[in-house]
């Protein structure tokens, strides 16, 4: 597949598919919604990656985008098992959100937010997504524009609402 500009890698459903970076991020969803023994499988990630400081940074920020999300979401957000080769669309649409936060994008970032929560934590989100994705940048992980394209995302367009509450 081919995209418009010839320097943004594709979009792809596939985890193999995305840069380390990419997979890094998706590895934290996933590994933190596992719970248990998988957040010390994390956390030893996070810190052979990137510099303890930024790894604590990252981890905070993580969990904080993951409180909120529970917390403001109006519909039910959908991901997969640590293990799976695929990636679902939420998952994609928090990958954008990190990059787009990451690669100061404002207006997008905004407007996936708004996929997600309620207008009420979207602030909120996009701040604790900063804090995640700007240590991800000072451990020299930054994120390519895969699934960014619409980065001047027209000021008309709205989030349309919906009613289901948190993850599942």
């Amino acid at each position: 597949m081919m995209t418009a500009n010839p320097e943004l890698p594709p979009p792809t459903d596939r985890i193999g598919d995305l840069t380390e970076p990419e997979r890094l991020v998706i590895h934290c969803f996933r590994h933190w919604l596992a719970g248990g023994a998988r957040h010390e499988m994390l956390w030893r990630r996070l810190t052979y990656d990137l510099h303890t400081s930024n790894a604590r940074a990252a981890l905070g920020g993580l969990e904080a985008m993951i409180q909120l999300l529970t917390a403001h979401a109006h519909r039910n957000i959908a991901y997969h098992h640590p293990c799976c080769p695929c990636i679902g669309p939420d998952e994609v649409g928090l990958l954008t959100l990190v990059t787009a936060v990451q690669r100061a994008q404002p207006a997008l970032a905004q407007l996936v937010a708004a996929n997600f929560v309620r207008p009420s934590g979207t602030k909120m989100l996009l701040a604790a997504t900063d804090l995640f994705a700007a240590a991800l940048k000072r451990g020299a992980r930054e994120l390519p524009l895969r699934f960014a394209y619409c980065a001047d995302v027209p000021a008309d367009i709205e989030a349309e609402p919906f009613p289901a509450p948190t993850f599942h």
